[in-house]
């Protein structure tokens, strides 16, 4: 190292240039491959980001409630894996609200990778109504039935619809029960319906002989719920009334209904009824909220009839008056909200004259009934949360039936005026409230209440009405004894289904005295007393039953003995199977009742009870038949008190 200090000056200066050359040489060269690497870092960043998301198919919820659910966005660092997990996401989100065959089509998943990023494309399947098949219509043309369904081909699919499809059916007069159903069909990617109903017999031509000891009639009939399998509905009939004590009636009646009138959702229903006191007519054009999906309802009807009012006191009737009513009501609704929680704003006007003739004074009362000519307009603000439970024999026997577990509310506000002829200025407040509950669908309730009053400078008038009924149903676990459609369970010679029913009824008049009064008997569901024996103004009932359907083995031989018979009958006339559905029913009460008025105040230990036992029975498969009733009822309190002697009751209702 030494000698190099002895090397020439020019040599030096040589070798020390090519050293520094090197040196930058190997330094550029380095810095070239670092930018290079990292150009490639950037590019390879850019392709990916994900440019554009393009979600398409989703025609029930916003697109940007959709991509709420998912990580992958625009400009995020795509991820197959993150992306696959979205698909699900949505495709649960779908499902969970009650779009069961919704799906996200990843045959249909665009994924386009470029230089400058990834482009996305989502397809989402919602589930569309390709087919829809109808089964168990014998009588009812096809279209009729796809018509109460809310949905057609090409229609989104969801479980709500399905449901309240079910429940529009049921409600039918014509038909039993009704179950729709859905599948997937893998080869026309679309959700097929079976819509399976089960039709009730009808005799167009027939007689009936009512046998209602306290009010009993015989009449001749042509009846058609289902007219040429139409849906529309005829009646004509020619009927003789016999209450006790009153003169016999004669009536010729005529009804048609058609609930799709010129293939809408109008509902006309008209009736037309002779009789000697004066003819009276019923019209009724209306457009209900036929699904809670429907935003408006609306209506229109008209009466006018001629009626006999009696007037009672002390068990008497003292009076009688010939009623000469005319009627119009118009309404219309508007509704907001979802198909489970509703408000609703309506407006309507209504028009009522009241005329009164008398006819006959048997004693004096207190009677004052008062000839009114009312014109009102007003609003009606309300709220419901609708919600129903398939059920049976609870208020029918044998048929699928629709409970309501849900409640709605309406308050109702109106005014009358000289200014649109009212032959006085008035107020009119009403207060309806209805409410529906479930358990372990065992224990239900029903409770409806009303309040109305009228009042100008002070509440002049008011009516309360309130209503409960329990059902405590399948006490000891027995579940389906009978259905429509396969009839009585093979579970032994004898099969029970048990129900306790609990009601609880009231009215109450305020300042109606002379005007209106209030009845109570065995027509109001005093059992064991008159049909109208106590009058006053204000009432309440308790009644209890326990009510056993009978079944088993040996019930299932007579229904279908019965059946046979029936067939074998109506051979001549149809192909049919004629079965009848035989239902019998076992029942024990007890009632409990007050009545009172301002010259009678309430009496605690002053009611009017009654006890008593009874068989029921119905043709479940029939259309109309109602609830045929034999009842043995032993009244215990005056006028009938101490003796024990039953007074039977054998008669037909609508409800069990």
């Amino acid at each position: 190292m030494a000698d190099l200090w002895y090397v020439p000056r020019p040599f030096r200066t040589l070798c020390l240039i090519v050293l520094l050359s090197i040196s930058i040489q190997i330094e550029i060269s380095s810095e070239s491959v670092d930018a290079t690497q990292n150009k490639k870092t950037v590019l390879g960043d850019k392709a990916s980001i994900v440019r554009s998301l393009v979600i398409d198919g989703n025609e029930s919820f916003p697109e940007q409630q959709i991509r709420a659910l998912m990580r992958t966005d625009v400009w995020s660092v795509f991820d197959e894996t993150v992306l696959k997990s979205d698909l699900e996401a949505i495709t649960d989100f779908y499902r969970e609200n009650g779009y069961r065959f919704a799906r996200v089509d990843e045959e249909q998943l665009s994924v386009k990778k470029f230089a400058d990023g990834v482009y996305l494309g989502i397809e989402v399947d919602e589930g569309r109504v390709g087919n829809i098949i109808v089964t168990g219509n014998i009588q009812t043309k096809e279209d009729v039935i796809r018509r109460e369904l809310l949905f057609m081909p090409g229609d989104i699919y969801t479980e709500a619809d399905r449901e309240e499809s079910e429940q529009i059916l049921r409600r039918k007069t014509y038909i039993g029960a009704a179950k729709v159903d859905a599948q997937w069909d893998e080869l026309s990617e679309s959700v097929t319906i079976h819509a399976t109903i089960r039709e009730l017999l009808s005799f167009p031509l027939g007689g009936d002989l009512n046998l209602n000891n306290q009010k009993r009639y015989w009449l001749l009939q042509y009846r058609d719920p289902n007219m040429f399998g139409s849906g529309q509905g005829t009646l004509w009939r020619y009927e003789r009334i016999s209450e006790v004590g009153e003169k016999t009636r004669s009536l010729v009646r005529g009804r048609y209904n058609n609930p799709r009138l010129f293939n809408s959702h109008w509902n006309f229903d008209g009736e037309y009824i002779q009789k000697r006191e004066g003819d009276s007519l019923l019209v009724l054009l209306e457009r209900p909220q036929y699904t809670l999906k429907s935003r408006w309802s609306a209506s229109v009807r008209f009466s006018e009839s001629v009626n006999p009012i009696f007037w009672y006191e002390n068990a008497k009737k003292t009076d009688i008056f010939e009623q000469n009513l005319q009627g119009t009501y118009a309404n219309v609704r508007r509704y907001f909200g979802d198909r489970y929680q509703q408000n609703y704003i309506g407006l309507w006007a209504a028009s009522r004259r009241l005329k009164y003739v008398p006819l006959e004074k048997l004693s004096t009362s207190d009677a004052m009934l008062e000839n009114r000519d009312i014109k009102r307009i007003g609003f009606t603000l309300g709220r419901q949360r609708i919600a129903y439970h398939k059920t049976r024999f609870l208020r029918r026997m044998g048929q699928e039936e629709n409970f309501l577990i849900g409640s709605q509310y309406a308050l109702s506000l109106g005014y009358a005026s000289p200014l649109y002829a009212s032959d006085r200025s008035e107020s009119y407040a009403e207060l309806a409230l209805g409410s529906g509950w479930m358990n372990s669908n065992k224990f239900f309730n029903l409770t409806t209440f009303a309040f109305s009053t009228n009042f100008r400078s002070r509440i002049e008038r008011s009516i309360l009405q309130v209503q409960t009924s329990w059902f405590y149903t399948d006490v000891f676990n027995t579940g389906d004894m009978y259905t429509l459609e396969t009839g009585f369970r093979e579970n032994g010679l004898f099969d029970f289904h048990q129900t306790f029913v609990v009601q609880f009824k009231t009215e109450m008049q305020f300042g109606w005295s002379g005007h209106s009064q209030v009845l109570l008997g065995s027509f109001d569901g005093l059992r064991g007393y008159a049909y109208r024996q106590f009058s006053g103004e204000k009432m309440m009932l308790l009644s209890l039953e326990s009510r056993t359907i009978f079944g088993g083995t040996i019930f299932r031989k007579v229904d279908e003995s019965l059946a046979a018979v029936a067939t074998a009958v109506a051979r001549p006339f149809s192909d049919r199977r004629v079965h009848l559905g035989v239902i019998l029913s076992g029942v024990v009460f007890a009632d409990i009742g007050y009545i009172w008025n301002g010259k009678h105040t309430f009496n605690l230990v002053s009611p009017k009870r009654s006890v008593g036992f009874g068989l029921r029975g119905s043709l479940s498969q029939f259309s109309g038949t109602g609830i045929l009733r034999v009842e043995f009822a032993f009244p215990l309190d005056p006028p009938f008190a101490p003796s024990l002697r039953p007074r039977i009751f054998y008669g037909q209702e609508r409800t069990f």
